[in-house]
């Protein structure tokens, strides 16, 4: 009697197990509860019941029937992985860790525990010990996608930032269409780090040695008058020197800002950034400053701007770039025009300067991305200065 009692309910088990990886939620759960209308103690049956739940967005009862599951089989480690799976969804981080560690104790060859319990460990910053477990799930599955990109964005917090663009990388290679992980290879790709180069002028991201520029630079009243007037020159060239370093630890698109040193023959000769850079929107503002005239007439500046609009379209694949002008700096005003900018704004008395109280101006201009591609004398002029056609896309 024993075998005829149990092989139905070990039959309906399979067909409903069947029926809940096809998808087919409710022929799986009224399986499951006819077995457990006849067997009220089948951990099974009431582990699956709690699965059918928790993916048909009833948490409560979902709850209720994983804590009865355990309770009647205490050693299974799916029951305890499950179950935490549903504490992580819904938001219940220490739970999520204290039954991953469980099921983990029972059966230590699950990937995805060990995943879980990685985005816990994130979550709650722990990301050293976050990145241990996506590196056990890894070594349990070296093709899971998922895991490869959790383990970058772990790296990423820890600073890490060449470790995580190859984690986000290997993740690409796996699952080619795996969106999150490009938006993540973005933020840490290294190609943000490299120089900038042209045939006489290079830019490079402030490192400390340029703080002894940078601090004349920001002296120099005349050059900030149109370059940042409201920028504060409190630090010292010391001070400075910290804070670039302390920048460096942190990925461009962190900062959503980056910052350049303008060199023409190995000398440095002025400043270029790009900041407020908004992925999500495909946009930055740019600045750019040369404080010596004699360094303005010699097309350096010229090419500082080239080589950034190559970088800000062709490599961050922006949408727009813009600048703002101050309303009396009528060469700047003119040399954006004649790049393409196009005015989009007057800012009347936008800003107020904190030492004159006078009330300031500003132009707004922008260029897209299409104008760009469409712009015939940026083509004839990179393709002078630079050797090649920067509005052709790579």
């Amino acid at each position: 009697m024993q075998t005829i009692t149990q092989n139905p309910v070990a039959e309906s088990l399979q067909n409903a197990l069947y029926h809940l990886q096809a998808g087919q939620l409710n022929r799986a759960e009224q399986l499951c509860d006819a077995i457990y209308t006849m067997q009220p103690t089948q951990a099974d049956a009431i582990h699956l019941l709690a699965v059918i739940y928790a993916r048909t967005q009833r948490a409560a009862l979902a709850n209720d029937y994983f804590l009865k599951a355990i309770t009647l089989a205490p050693e299974r480690a799916d029951f305890y992985g499950n179950y935490a799976n549903l504490l992580w969804e819904t938001g219940h981080i220490d739970e999520t860790i204290h039954y991953c560690q469980q099921a983990i104790a029972r059966y230590s060859n699950r990937p995805e525990v060990y995943n879980t319990l990685g985005n816990a460990l994130f979550r709650t910053g722990q990301f050293s010990d976050a990145s241990d477990n996506y590196r056990q799930a890894i070594t349990l599955q070296p093709n899971y996608a998922e895991a490869h990109n959790n383990l970058g964005q772990a790296l990423k917090a820890l600073h890490k930032h060449t470790a995580a663009e190859q984690c986000f990388r290997t993740a690409l290679a796996l699952q080619p269409n795996f969106g999150q992980a490009a938006i993540n290879l973005e933020q840490v790709d290294s190609a943000w780090l490299l120089p900038l180069k042209g045939n006489r002028v290079s830019l490079r991201r402030f490192c400390e040695q340029d703080a002894g520029f940078l601090k004349a630079c920001y002296q120099n009243q005349a050059f900030m008058r149109y370059y940042n007037q409201l920028m504060p020159n409190t630090l010292t060239q010391e001070e400075l020197a910290a804070k670039i370093s302390d920048d460096a630890q942190h990925h461009p698109s962190e900062l959503k800002a980056i910052n350049w040193i303008i060199y023409h023959n190995d000398q440095a000769i002025g400043i270029a950034n790009l900041v407020d850079i908004q992925l999500l929107h495909r946009r930055a503002e740019f600045l750019i400053g040369i404080p010596e005239a004699s360094n303005r007439h010699a097309g350096s500046g010229l090419e500082a701007t080239l080589l950034i609009m190559d970088f800000a379209f062709n490599l961050l694949r922006l949408n727009k770039l813009l600048t703002f002008v101050y309303s009396d700096n009528a060469a700047s005003l003119k040399n954006n025009i004649a790049l393409g900018f196009v005015r989009e704004s007057f800012l009347k008395q936008h800003l107020k300067h904190p030492e004159t109280q006078q009330y300031i101006d500003l132009c707004g201009n922008a260029i897209r991305q299409d104008e760009f591609r469409h712009n015939a004398r940026l083509a004839k002029l990179s393709q002078r200065l630079l050797g090649r056609d920067i509005t052709n896309p790579l």
